[in-house]
């Protein structure tokens, strides 16, 4: 059966400016002319020092001195309805952006998907957990039909009581002791009906039809019954993008780097939902910090990249990481705006996880050489933390490249065909060491015994003309001498001929 589930967040642009920061103090949101701007929207703190909507700005910031004030932009709350929908759509296949007079907010079909969570309470729970985390707070709404879903959470969302209908029979109870405010109407139709004595749905639904119809339109009348079932009511669907791109208002500056956790954190949850909806993980961060233009000249905006050596999608797992890269970041100017991208996706794929509780060892091992290594490269850079890659060449000095640390390419995945394990050493030397000869033997702390070989190779022909590639005429062999040191030496087949060492086993 179907069931949808209505999502409505109240004042949404105080979200939006409260959930960049862990404590807010008193915060306004302001709209109207430049030259006199009203309070549209205001958060506790704000209302506890007397400040109400639609007062004048310049009286709010004499009620409270520490007053925050950020100016509406309906640019940055449609990014965020979108941005939220790309969460939520690791939930259900069918979502809704709505947008609405006093609420706006998503519309999910999770009828289908329930079960896949553990039940609808187990997915209410969660979804729930997960809107805290992002930093909203949402009343939500069920119903068999998307607009009488929506009709209940705006009534909750509204401080009104309401109940759910968990079939199509309870729509019309359901629905019936609503307010008229919760349709959105337009204010004179609200007016008019309100001087008549209606308040609810249920006033409405008892008027002749006709009659309604010609007073009113039977576009209002169409809407009710979209809400209670009797017509269809397909909603527009929601196609997740390929790449993820967020952003998050700073209310106030920041000038440390490590005051951006908490809200790259809030990008990162929302990260998290985005991937687990493509079932992808995600293998490079760009975190972009964008500055104020208070400064005389233009701050130019601060670029962080972080690299995954695999693809990861857990948020406390990035947020780790991040925290460590933004030890090494200074900011060149106050921070305002904070934007988190991923450009690139890759196929994720989750470990199984135990039967059995983890070994005192595993526990005492605590990360592995993979996290370790990430670790160390978001603290210490790519200069000082890499990786080696094999390249497809018979000369062992030129058979390595070193690379970032980062998931490997689609193209850099060509197999490269490697000879046995014991005739290449651990440690190879940068630079072939000429080694002592007595009767054409060499010798390295006492005469060496040939253990295996020749390996023959003769290879680089292509290279003819580079002097750091030079082509070579060899015969490799393992050696050992009576210290028990074994050797990778090779004989000098070309002019002036010789013996050199050219690595070390274990």
């Amino acid at each position: 059966m179907a069931l949808w589930l209505a999502l409505c967040l109240p004042a949404l642009p105080l979200q939006l400016a409260a959930r960049a920061r862990p404590c807010c103090g008193p915060l306004v949101i302001t709209e109207g002319p430049r030259e006199r701007p009203l309070v549209a929207f205001c958060n506790d703190p704000a209302r506890a020092a007397g400040i109400v909507p639609a007062m004048k700005l310049a009286a709010a910031q004499a009620l409270a001195h520490t007053l925050a004030v950020v100016p509406r932009n309906p640019d940055h709350e449609r990014d965020a309805l979108h941005e939220l929908a790309c969460w939520a759509y690791q939930f259900s296949a069918q979502v809704t952006v709505c947008t609405a007079t006093r609420a706006s907010g998503l519309m999910l079909e999770t009828g289908g998907s329930e079960q896949l969570f553990g039940g609808r309470p187990q997915l209410h729970r969660r979804i729930q957990r997960g809107l805290g985390k992002l930093g909203y707070c949402a009343a939500l709404g069920y119903a068999p039909t998307p607009r009488a879903a929506w009709l209940i959470g705006a009534a909750r969302a509204g401080g009104r009581h309401a109940h759910d209908a968990q079939s199509a029979g309870q729509l019309r109870v359901a629905l019936a002791s609503l307010p008229l405010a919760t349709l959105d109407w337009d204010t004179d139709t609200a007016r008019t009906l309100h001087a008549l004595g209606l308040t609810t749905i249920a006033d409405v639904l008892g008027l002749p039809r006709e009659s309604f119809a010609r007073r009113f339109g039977a576009d209002r009348l169409d809407e009710l019954d979209r809400a209670l079932g009797l017509r269809p009511d397909p909603q527009p669907a929601f196609s997740v993008p390929e790449h993820f791109v967020a952003h998050i208002e700073l209310p106030a500056d920041m000038v440390q780097s490590g005051q951006l956790m908490f809200p790259a954190h809030r990008l990162l949850r929302s990260l998290e939902g985005f991937l687990r909806a493509r079932n992808a993980g995600a293998v490079e961060l760009i975190l972009t910090t964008h500055h104020g233009p208070r400064s005389t000249q233009p701050v130019t905006a601060t670029r962080i990249v972080l690299a995954l050596a695999a693809p990861e999608r857990d948020a406390g797992r990035l947020a780790q990481l991040l925290a460590e890269r933004l030890t090494r970041i200074s900011l060149p100017g106050p921070a305002v705006r904070l934007t988190l991208a991923v450009e690139r996706l890759a196929p994720f794929q989750a470990l199984n996880a135990n039967l059995l509780p983890p070994s005192r060892d595993r526990v005492r091992d605590g990360l592995d050489w993979l996290q370790l290594a990430e670790t160390l490269h978001a603290r210490l850079g790519s200069e000082r933390v890499f990786q080696l890659q094999a390249v497809s060449d018979h000369r062992p000095e030129h058979a390595y490249r070193i690379t970032p640390l980062a998931a490997e390419r689609g193209d850099a995945r060509i197999p490269v065909p490697l000879p046995p394990a014991w005739q290449r050493p651990l440690m190879i030397l940068p630079a072939p060491q000429p080694l002592p000869q007595r009767d054409e033997h060499p010798g390295y702390g006492g005469p060496l015994a040939l253990l295996a070989g020749p390996e023959r190779i003769e290879a680089g022909w292509w290279d003819f003309g580079d002097p750091h590639r030079a082509t070579v005429h060899r015969d490799y062999f393992v050696a050992r001498n009576r210290r028990g040191q074994t050797l990778w030496i090779y004989r000098e087949l070309k002019q002036p001929r010789g013996w050199y060492l050219h690595g070390f086993f274990c």
